[in-house]
């Protein structure tokens, strides 16, 4: 009777990955990059760019594997495909675009010019409501909300605590609410901005 070789699970994986065991890397790679570019080429329709997040997950899980920990190895690539994907499409210039044009939808009928200028207002108003944060909680807004790093990333990065990270976040948000008072319509209409 012939013995099936043993097929290492997900966990035994995991845990070879974080000894640096590239053999295991390439068995999650062939299990899940397939899985991982559907998932992105079902959403864009485009296999360029399917293929550079997938990649890019892949790169970024064996850079981090020491440091990440890593229940389920499927649930966790599937959050960064979908996480490196909506950051994708928050950075392109076609949201920007789309945002004035729901602008314009909710003032219709009014003056294009007035509309402009509030628009303009509203950015001059998120620029002075930044301006106003302590330096720490200007760097941590800026990762956070413009960058879209994790609240980990970012505790990593600076060398805080996630908590210390979440705290700098929340009070960022409240003076730019203070700041923005009088543009709240605008301002739920224009997500990417807080």
């Amino acid at each position: 009777m012939l013995n099936k070789p043993t097929v290492d699970t997900d966990s035994e994986l995991l845990i070879r990955l974080g000894n640096d065991d590239q053999a295991a890397f390439e068995e999650l790679y062939k299990r899940y990059w397939q899985r991982c570019y559907a998932q992105v080429l079902r959403r864009s329709g485009d296999t360029n760019l399917a293929e550079d997040i997938t990649q890019s997950v892949f790169v970024s899980l064996w850079e981090k594997r020491k440091s990440v920990e890593i229940r389920n190895i499927g649930t966790y690539l599937f959050a960064a495909v979908r996480f490196r994907f909506i950051t994708y499409l928050k950075a392109q210039p076609h949201e920007e675009a789309y945002s004035l044009h729901v602008l314009r939808d909710q003032y219709d009928g009014q003056n294009p010019v007035e509309v402009s200028v509030r628009i303009k207002e509203l950015n001059e108003a998120i620029d002075k409501g930044v301006a106003m944060m302590p330096p720490k909680t200007k760097i941590i807004y800026t990762l956070s909300r413009a960058e879209y790093y994790s609240v980990k990333e970012i505790a990593k990065k600076l060398n805080l605590s996630e908590k210390a990270v979440e705290y700098h976040i929340t009070q960022s948000l409240k003076t730019l609410r203070l700041v923005l008072k009088d543009f709240l319509t605008v301002a739920l209409l224009l997500p990417a901005f807080f």
